[in-house]
């Protein structure tokens, strides 16, 4: 994270993202809503692509490449990310401490009920769009999204078939 950048101001911006989405998503309605997050998505994945594209190690198997985007990725935003299980296929990713989770908390959403519907629609699509710049096989799922603030969330880094 920047010197400049805080956790809190990280955690204050996702807050104020998560709002505006919310009001989006009652003016225009839900799938039209995500669909421009979508579109955001992808020009975000780009963005970032190009950024790290000069950070990634050269040499890397396209699995490593994926977990290596996906790590920094998550990093970045102040999560708290290690690595929970590596095979010849995946690398699975525990999520300790998770600013997008803090935020939704913070606007009173039931991450319990709702987490996963929100980290497929909000938080996987950029890294994904992200892993696509550079491997359009590689792919991001969420295994176990937490239930609470003291849990954790597994997330998988795989290359589809």
């Amino acid at each position: 994270m920047p010197p400049c950048m805080s956790a809190e101001g990280v955690r204050r911006g996702y807050t104020l993202l998560t709002l505006y989405i919310i009001e989006v998503i009652k003016d225009l309605g839900t799938q039209p809503s995500l669909d421009k997050l979508m579109e955001a998505a992808d020009k975000q994945g780009a963005l970032i692509a190009k950024e790290m594209k000069k950070q990634i190690p050269t040499g890397l198997t396209p699995l490593e490449t994926g977990a290596e985007i996906y790590s920094r990725f998550m990093k970045d935003t102040g999560a708290e990310v290690s690595v929970h299980k590596k095979d010849d296929v995946s690398i699975t990713f525990v999520v300790r401490r998770c600013p997008f989770h803090e935020a939704f908390l913070e606007v009173g959403v039931d991450c319990g009920i709702f987490l996963k519907g929100l980290c497929s629609n909000l938080t996987l699509p950029a890294i994904q769009a992200t892993l696509n710049q550079f491997n359009p096989r590689l792919r991001v799922e969420n295994i176990v999204a937490r239930q609470s603030a003291e849990e954790v969330c597994l997330e998988r880094v795989y290359l589809s078939e």
